[in-house]
């Protein structure tokens, strides 16, 4: 777009007068850095490119420019590009150009347009930092834009992390990372610098259509808003801004109720407040960014108040579930196939590996229980494998139980039943490998404790997959 001969005129007048098109703009963090704008084209981009360019030797910035032609509005999508790279080579500033078929990547991914260039744009600025081209990426989200975020994800139900807007920040390697440096700016102190410079930009005509999500929240609500409320954007840029800072301290405090590891764990203790962001970091721990609503932060709480095993889906097929008086966030895993004859060894058995060894020997390292049983006591038929329909088990000490039981007895979640080998015969199982071993070949002592036959002693020692373990004897 391209002033009128009047308007620039008149704005030519202005720096005469002492105006300069202010933008409050904090640039002190690309001191003696490089920075790379994301340039499309469009007005608030061109003005953040221009800020930075007149600002570059001030403050030691090596400034460049990245550009990404999306392949969704044709030629004029083409022409922004072309736009863009002109601007660049008149001001001597390197430009990093990608180009990709959104729509065609949106339908192959099951998601919307908008989303899948925004994945797109992730990619590519999280590229740049990481293949050290640049340090920051500064993209030109503004006040207005910061004010359709928080609106957006209110509507849609978000928590006061929704309400905390547009990050100023994303870190994508130590203090390296995406920055908005305009976030503080309205749309109009955009409008003014650009018209000081008599600068010319592209207008990206989907930004007009309500049928964009965002576009409908500018047009048909924040405008209409701003006439009865001028400092809207702001008002809500500072609200956001407090929101941010209140949201990130209870994040600060959910530390203390968390065990992170192959599932996630809640601690039932956790003050409201923090139990819900308990939840939604648990989310996050299985790569849940966006796709999570309040209900879903809901559902999980509400177990709290249910029966011992009862469970909540989650979105990208994660499930939590009331675990013995704690919430546990997990993957549903298929359980392994295998099956081993008996023998001395080491033996892949899905979430664990199982050793078996002659003699009385002792692990050092990470496993679980290490079982001791006497060998001749186990029929030739005695296999390796998971449980199944109709085991049973007679517990040390006596007492013949359905496994399912003695499993429920022992406080193993259902969920992990499965994961455990048993060294079984038949619906008769020996050994849950380790928890415990069958009465049936318990090894037999004498009076003073000591072993009978030392040649039958075989030890089952349980460590999960990818934790070494040092066997000693």
């Amino acid at each position: 777009m391209k002033l009128s001969f009047f308007v620039r005129v008149l704005f030519a007048f202005l720096p005469v007068l002492g105006y300069t098109g202010y933008m409050k703009a904090d640039l002190s963090l690309f001191a003696h850095r490089r920075v790379s704008v994301a340039l499309s084209g469009g007005g608030d981009s061109v003005a953040l490119f221009l800020l930075l360019r007149e600002n570059a030797e001030k403050l030691d910035i090596s400034l460049s420019a990245v550009n990404i032609e999306h392949g969704i509005r044709g030629a004029d999508s083409l022409a922004d590009t072309a736009f863009v790279k002109k601007l660049c080579g008149g001001a001597g500033v390197p430009l990093f150009c990608f180009e990709a078929d959104i729509p065609a990547r949106a339908a192959r991914e099951g998601i919307g347009v908008e989303e899948a260039a925004r994945a797109f744009r992730r990619e590519v600025f999280f590229r740049l930092i990481r293949e050290d081209k640049t340090d920051f990426v500064a993209t030109a989200h503004h006040a207005g834009d910061n004010a359709e975020s928080v609106l957006f994800d209110l509507f849609r139900g978000a928590s006061l992390t929704g309400a905390g807007g547009i990050r100023y920040f994303v870190p994508v390697e130590g203090d390296r990372g995406i920055v908005r440096p305009l976030l503080a700016c309205t749309k109009a102190e955009i409008m003014e610098f650009l018209a000081v410079r008599g600068a010319s930009w592209r207008e990206d005509a989907s930004n007009a259509d309500p049928a964009y999500a965002r576009n409908f929240l500018r047009h048909k609500i924040l405008a209409p808003a701003q006439q009865a409320f001028p400092a809207c954007e702001k008002n809500l840029y500072a609200f956001s801004r407090a929101a941010r800072e209140d949201d990130d301290f209870l994040y600060s405090l959910t530390d203390a109720y968390v065990e992170e590891g192959e599932e996630f764990y809640i601690r039932a203790d956790a003050p409201r407040p923090v139990l819900r962001r308990c939840c939604v970091r648990a989310m996050q721990y299985f790569g849940i960014q966006k796709d999570y609503t309040s209900a879903h932060i809901s559902a999980m709480c509400a177990l709290l108040s249910k029966e011992n095993g009862a469970e909540a889906d989650l979105p990208a097929g994660v499930r939590a579930v009331l675990d013995y008086g704690r919430l546990a966030v997990y993957r549903p895993k298929t359980q392994a196939s295998y099956f081993y004859p008996f023998a001395e060894g080491e033996f892949d058995c899905g979430r664990f590996i199982l050793r078996l060894s002659a003699g009385k020997a002792r692990a050092a390292g990470n496993c679980l229980r290490v079982l001791y049983f006497d060998r001749s006591r186990l029929p030739s038929e005695t296999v390796i494998r998971p449980r199944k329909e109709g085991d049973v088990f007679k517990k040390f000490g006596g007492g013949t139980k359905k496994l399912k039981e003695f499993m429920i007895d022992q406080k193993i979640p259902a969920r992990m039943r499965g994961d455990y080998p048993l060294i079984a015969a038949g619906s008769e199982v020996f050994a849950v490998c380790g928890i415990e071993i069958s009465d049936k070949i318990r090894v037999p002592r004498r009076a003073d404790g000591t072993i009978e036959k030392d040649g039958n002693v075989f030890t089952a020692v349980l460590y999960r997959r990818g934790e070494d373990i040092c066997i000693t004897t």
